[in-house]
């Protein structure tokens, strides 16, 4: 993503840049960032409306979208400055409309939100908090693994019991990979 955002190798040296110019590769990578944050909002919004048209005990809901600040560092100039990055998008899934349609396009998207982030940050995960009575009756998949993006990046699948989740429900962890490199 850093490369993308300022055009040059994570990390690369490239000749001396004017404190103008560099200000202007920050506010390019912050607007890169921000592109990130907007595009796991709306992923999360399409999983939630597909599944619209089930009754309300069947449908998906958002949760938290999760942000944080990174310290980024210049690697030419050792000018530092805290970007406001994505950290994780949540979404609950009821288990009752798993095998319908509406619930295969929620995942859909799901999914592709996790690929886009491997892509874009060289890694992510899928943590998946299942409710303890459905893990004991044995309604749920408590298999973690790992998978590939398109791209060839890790995406790490991890279940886990919660607790104080009701039965019924399956909450989803988008959670983007760390930032690697400098500007």
């Amino acid at each position: 993503m850093l490369a993308r955002a300022t055009g040059k190798a994570c990390g690369g040296q490239e000749g001396t840049v004017s404190s103008g110019q560099q200000a202007g590769r920050f506010e390019q990578l912050q607007s890169a960032f921000e592109e990130e944050i907007q595009g796991a909002r709306a992923a999360q919004e399409r999983a939630v409306q597909a599944m619209q048209g089930l009754s309300p005990k069947l449908r998906a809901t958002a949760g938290d979208v999760q942000l944080l600040n990174v310290e980024i560092t210049d690697s030419s100039t050792q000018q530092k400055r805290s970007m406001r990055t994505l950290d994780s998008v949540t979404i609950d899934m009821p288990l009752g409309g798993k095998g319908r349609d509406a619930y295969t396009r929620a995942m859909d998207e799901i999914k592709g939100l996790a690929n886009t982030l491997a892509d874009n940050r060289g890694s992510a995960s899928i943590v998946v908090q299942q409710a303890a009575a459905d893990v004991k009756a044995r309604r749920v998949n408590t298999a973690s693994g790992e998978t590939k993006s398109p791209g060839g990046q890790l995406i790490k699948v991890e279940k886990q019991v919660a607790q104080s989740l009701p039965a019924g429900v399956e909450r989803y962890t988008v959670k983007a990979g760390p930032i690697r490199g400098n500007l």
